[in-house]
């Protein structure tokens, strides 16, 4: 009889080893690659800002303590057999509520579902699988292959994990909003600029972000439609709805402004004044000049350039291809771009887009030839 038992025995406890290595490095894996940025803004929003986080310790630290949770209710339980791995259920759960995080994070009346719904579950799958533990203890009791041992604990956990992923927050834009955040309050703003470079989609927040770290590194003129740009000159503020804000707010941008809006006072008029009026800190000139190309406003553009830039002064690419754009359209102006190359180009461009029959052909083409050009945001961006 012992010689039946103990391979059996023996399957049990590396099977048991298996899955804890298997959940260890999920676990640690998924805290410190995937939901990095999320476990840093929990530890800034419950530390508020006053210790460093640090991500290895973190994802370490949590993983050790998920591992005794799972201890503590497999003692409790008693689980074995082909459902031992149930006993990861409460240290996939609290994984996946803990990183479950949303834009009100940051925000004082801050609150959660999963304050009282974790325990709630947690304590009903203990209920439940304790009353389940003493109906069918003949069936756990019975001895089964090795193999089946493996299969059924591995689905089990493999289910788990999936169901730790669907509760985490996922959004990619969320992430990057929280990735460039962090940069930017690390005064790293070339990393800021990083985040999400070739992705089409971004968010305003994200956007707003970027122009900031642009501004702070005097790279706004040469690098603002290397980015996608869908919300015209308020994509340089952040949205006044703080549910769809981060740290990062409109106080942010007025802050480096050097100056906040008064009442009734739209973000294009604010910056139109501190230019003219001279109220303001340097970074505004930036921040005007590339309002007016989101706005599409050449002949704005066109005359701050004269009040503001001198006339031998070297332009950055994005205000260059700005210009012969607006001397295309207005021949008679005394602006001179001097530009070859870069007139060639717009040439070009200007051939190319008479070479497709359907306006969407023509989009979708021109925008990956074009798509990192000024010209093409004035042509074909809403």
């Amino acid at each position: 009889m012992s010689e039946f038992i103990t391979p059996n025995k023996k399957a049990a406890r590396i099977q048991t080893a298996v899955c804890g290595f298997l959940f260890s490095i999920f676990s640690f894996v998924y805290l410190y690659v995937f939901q990095h940025d999320v476990l840093e803004a929990i530890h800034y929003s419950l530390a508020h800002g006053k210790t460093h986080y640090v991500p290895l310790a973190s994802a370490l630290i949590v993983t050790a303590i998920l591992l005794l949770l799972r201890w503590g209710v497999n003692s409790l339980l008693g689980l074995k057999g082909e459902i031992r791995a149930l006993s990861y259920f409460p240290s996939c759960l609290v994984l996946g509520a803990m990183t479950d995080a949303t834009r009100s994070i940051y925000m004082q009346n801050h609150h959660t579902s999963w304050t009282w719904l974790l325990p709630t579950l947690i304590l009903l799958f203990i209920v439940i699988t304790y009353w389940l533990r003493r109906v069918f203890r003949l069936k756990l009791n019975t001895e089964v292959p090795p193999l089946a041992l493996f299969n059924a604990n591995l689905v089990i956990l493999f289910l788990l994990f999936l169901m730790t992923i669907l509760i985490g927050n996922s959004n990619r834009a969320f992430h990057h909003e929280l990735e460039a955040e962090r940069y930017m309050r690390e005064h790293q703003y070339e990393d800021v600029l990083k985040v999400g470079r070739y992705s089409a989609e971004a968010t305003r927040t994200l956007t707003a972000l970027r122009a900031m770290a642009m501004a702070h590194q005097g790279t706004m003129g040469e690098e603002l439609f290397l980015y996608p740009q869908y919300y015209k000159s308020e994509g340089l503020f952040f949205d006044n709805d703080s549910l769809k804000t981060l740290r990062y707010t409109n106080d942010s941008v007025y802050y480096m402004l050097g100056v906040r809006p008064r009442f009734g006072e739209s973000h294009q008029e604010l910056l139109r004044n501190i230019c003219y009026k001279g109220t303001g800190k340097h970074v505004a000139l930036d921040y005007y000049l590339s309002s007016l190309l989101l706005d599409k406003d050449l002949d704005s553009f066109a005359k701050g350039l004269t009040d503001f830039v001198d006339a031998d002064a070297e332009l950055p690419r994005y205000y260059n291809e700005a210009l012969i754009l607006y001397k295309d359209k207005h021949p008679e102006a005394s602006i001179a771009v001097t530009d070859s190359a870069m007139i060639r180009r717009y040439d070009a461009f200007k051939e190319r887009r008479l070479q497709f029959s359907f306006p969407s052909e023509e989009r979708k083409n021109m925008r990956k030839e074009y798509g990192d050009t000024y010209w093409w945001y004035f042509q074909y961006q809403k």
